[in-house]
């Protein structure tokens, strides 16, 4: 990269003082970020290592016989993801300014590699930092528990290359198709961004920021992973009010294609792991909370019906169903299916009659999340401005905060755990009703 000239340096410090007032500039949010990646991840990633070790000894046992193949399986993941940032730089790449910074700045005559000099430092060091303390706060937990301090030294070099490998494969997705991708070389792949394309991933992210803020969460969705489509309209086969709602919820996911089954595989995966009988009477009362509240986040991909009535309400009922009929509709067929698994998996683990009572709790938590999450409406205006800024972010969250607080509850015992289920599938219930509520006028 060629030096910066004086006079450019003064007129990006200028431009600089024009844009951020004082206020910071594009590398603020970046160290602050590694800041928080390294305080975070370091302390808090050594600690749940060192509690996955402990309580699961055989993990640690097969790693020390296994070395290579512990070190082959890392490997392998730093692969997988630096594949997934290759992929996701098309839509959100490392060199990402604000877009004030894009239109007063990087439109400049000034040369790109100044311009756009601290987002790509900036991504670079939070990309470098989350890995490397991933590196280095596993193997911490590792020799916590027992294993050989050898694996520090595995687990930073790797973080070190790891980072840097996906970091290099984000920013040619991004670079993708505006310039050749070999070499070692950033600098011209980051001045070979088209303006229009920064542009535009800029005013994405800001869209889904916003709408993370103002707690709408499928909006936020609908922009950052835009539908697919792999199946043309059709019209639904009437059979019946109560068929025909269950029918127009399969067609729905099945024309999304690879999303539904991505939202499918977690929602299963998560349901079986909660449904074992070592994790419901697990040491920590941490793995059945979390597990149930991933079971609530993938329901909510596979809920676009109960979303769709939610967000119809007031309207007439197209089949001439009460909302409390098209809400069983939407949801039993889910609820019914997280059932079954979780209590086959139970039995199948050991936790005997108490199977089918944690199977109905983890169904009624995650259906009366789902009632939450379809009838959450906009944040409070104190969460928006004020002492209260930011909130927004805590109150987009507060379905899977009610689930989880179901969740601590479920580990307190079978019949515990059945009746947070109902508790909480009553305060859905509930916010439902004010929802569907008809107007009064006064």
């Amino acid at each position: 990269m060629a030096t910066a000239t004086k006079e450019e340096r003064e007129r990006l410090s200028d431009a600089y003082e024009l844009r951020y007032r004082g206020e910071g500039g594009p590398m603020s949010s970046a160290l602050f970020g590694a800041y928080l990646a390294a305080l975070v991840g370091t302390v808090y990633g050594s600690v749940l290592a060192h509690y996955v070790f402990q309580e699961w000894p055989q993990i640690l046992h097969w790693i020390e016989r296994q070395p290579l193949a512990a070190t082959g399986i890392a490997v392998l993941v730093v692969l997988l993801v630096a594949a997934v940032g290759f992929k996701v730089g098309a839509a959100r790449g490392p060199v990402l300014p604000e877009p004030g910074h894009i239109e007063f700045v990087v439109a400049t005559d000034l040369p790109r590699r100044l311009t756009l000099r601290d987002a790509w430092r900036g991504s670079q060091l939070m990309v470098l930092t989350s890995c490397l303390c991933l590196g280095v706060a596993i193997p911490i937990g590792y020799t916590m528990a027992g294993g050989s301090a050898a694996a520090l030294a595995v687990g930073v070099v790797l973080g070190l290359l790891g980072g840097v490998l996906i970091v290099q494969s984000w920013l040619r997705g991004q670079v993708r198709g505006h310039a050749p991708l070999g070499g070692m070389a950033s600098w011209p792949l980051v001045e070979a961004i088209p303006g229009t394309d920064l542009l535009r991933q800029s005013l994405l992210s800001e869209a889904v920021t916003s709408a993370l803020i103002v707690s709408d969460t499928r909006r936020a969705r609908a922009q950052a992973f835009s539908l697919k489509l792999r199946h043309k309209p059709e019209r639904i086969r009437v059979a019946g009010p109560n068929l025909t709602v269950v029918l127009a919820d399969v067609t729905g996911l099945l024309r999304t294609g690879w999303s539904s089954m991505g939202w499918v595989v977690l929602e299963v995966v998560a349901v079986a792991l909660a449904g074992l009988h070592a994790v419901q009477h697990a040491n920590s009362p941490l793995l059945l909370p979390i597990l149930v509240v991933l079971a609530h986040i993938g329901a909510s991909g596979l809920t676009r019906g109960l979303q769709g009535q939610a967000a119809a309400a007031g309207d007439q009922s197209l089949l001439g169903l009460t909302w409390p009929h098209e809400s069983v509709l939407h949801l039993a067929p889910l609820a019914l299916g997280q059932f079954v698994i979780a209590t086959v998996v139970g039995l199948l683990t050991g936790s005997g009659p108490d199977a089918p009572a944690y199977g109905a709790a983890i169904a009624l938590l995650v259906a009366g999340g789902q009632l939450l999450y379809a009838h959450k409406g906009p944040a409070p205006s104190i969460f928006m401005s004020g002492p209260g800024r930011g909130g927004g972010v805590l109150w987009a969250m507060h379905p899977g905060i009610v689930v989880l607080a179901g969740g601590f509850a479920a580990t307190l015992g079978s019949g515990t755990a059945v009746l947070a289920g109902a508790i909480v599938l009553a305060i859905g219930y509930a916010r439902s009703s004010a929802a569907f509520a008809p107007a009064r006028i006064d």
